[in-house]
């Protein structure tokens, strides 16, 4: 079994995900983030605000409003790269798509240490980690089989 997905259906799910984060920072994080600004240069202000009210009870976990966010713009970046390079199997792919959740992780992991400011936080970690993680296991399971099918 061969896991593939069009460079569109990449596209596509980036584009998902990338809105899902921006839905969480709009709809339950402080108004002072950039994205709302955004939003009210494109006069989005009142429809985000009517959203907010409705959603205003929701008990959503601190995870999933402080977390999942950046593991879901780390997954979308992932995705589109990997859809703009689709043809391409070299190295210098694998760097670039590593490239910017590798810089996450290590901003979380200098937080740790002490190196930059900022509050280390696991989840943040996790969330940073699981996309790449999960990309590299994919590429390594079809590069497997591709291997596997070449001995038959």
């Amino acid at each position: 079994m061969r896991l593939h997905i069009m460079p569109q259906q990449k596209v596509a799910l980036a584009i998902s995900f990338l809105l899902c984060g921006c839905a969480i920072y709009l709809l339950f994080r402080s108004k002072t983030l950039n994205i709302y600004h955004w939003c009210a240069t494109l006069g989005f202000s009142s429809a985000i605000d009517t959203l907010r009210l409705w959603v205003q009870n929701c008990n959503v976990p601190n995870f999933v409003r402080f977390c999942l966010p950046d593991g879901l713009y780390s997954a979308a970046y992932i995705l589109l790269i990997d859809a703009i390079w689709h043809k391409d199997k070299g190295i210098i792919k694998n760097i670039i798509i590593s490239l910017v959740p590798l810089v996450a992780i290590s901003s979380e992991l200098l937080q740790l240490f002490g190196i930059i400011r900022g509050t280390f936080d696991i989840y943040d970690l996790v969330c940073y980690s699981f996309p790449l993680l999960v990309y590299l296991s994919i590429k390594y399971y079809q590069n497997l089989t591709l291997n596997l099918q070449k001995l038959k």
